[in-house]
């Protein structure tokens, strides 16, 4: 039976993506969504930090799993992201998914920052986006730290950045979240994250550079053995 990753989310594109990442770089892992495995618990997220919060649902996956008897060296995956903006002093950083209110979605959140842009006479800040991986056993178990990887609270981390510039400005009808609102430069000039093809934008993201890290550090340990002991 092939050994188990898996995810903190209810998120099945993340998924998807995750298995294609792990299958192209013939790393052996079957990826699945806590929903999958049984009711999973909800992880309070009400910490300050990217890290923080990709490890409490980590740790909270990870300890339901095994109280369920999941094999111990079932590996659990956590991500935390959002964007930061200089001009807001980081907001909405860790808050970005609820920035516009408890129950926003994503034109409430963009409505907010364009007023907090506005409210200080901007229509432009430099901004980044922020990605927060953490891994971890199910049985707790040590985790090597290599190459890009951060061994903390028990936890293997990867974390990514990607900068741009977020404006009140919006283009594009592709991504989510602020992506129509940020700008990158590239070879062919000026384009919003919302305009990029997904392909495009899984290589160049926050989210997608740190996974690149984890198939990396997973590919990197399944040839010598550390991570499937």
């Amino acid at each position: 039976m092939t050994r188990r990753l898996v995810l903190a989310t209810a998120n099945r594109h993340k998924v998807v993506e995750l298995q294609a990442a792990l299958a192209a770089a013939d790393v052996a892992l079957t990826v699945v969504a806590a929903k999958e495995v049984g009711p999973a618990p909800v992880i309070a997220e009400d910490q300050d930090s990217f890290v923080a919060h990709a490890a409490l649902k980590a740790h909270g996956i990870g300890d339901w799993l095994a109280a369920r008897g999941e094999p111990g060296d079932t590996l659990v995956l956590a991500d935390d992201s959002g964007v930061c903006i200089d001009a807001l002093d980081g907001a909405p950083g860790v808050g970005s998914a609820i920035y516009g209110g408890p129950q926003a979605d994503d034109a409430a959140n963009n409505a907010r920052m364009i007023a907090e842009l506005a409210a200080r006479g901007l229509e432009r800040s430099p901004c980044h986006y922020v990605c927060v991986l953490a891994l971890r056993r199910v049985d707790a178990g040590p985790l090597p730290a290599r190459g890009a990887a951060q061994a903390e609270q028990g936890l293997v981390l990867f974390e990514a950045r990607w900068a741009g510039e977020i404006r009140r400005d919006r283009r594009g009808d592709g991504g989510f979240g602020y992506d129509p609102h940020v700008w990158i430069s590239g070879e062919s000039g000026e384009a919003t994250v919302a305009e990029l093809p997904a392909a495009e934008k899984a290589v160049l993201s926050h989210r997608g550079q740190a996974v690149a890290q984890l198939v990396a550090y997973l590919r990197g340990g399944m040839d010598r053995g550390h991570v499937t002991q």
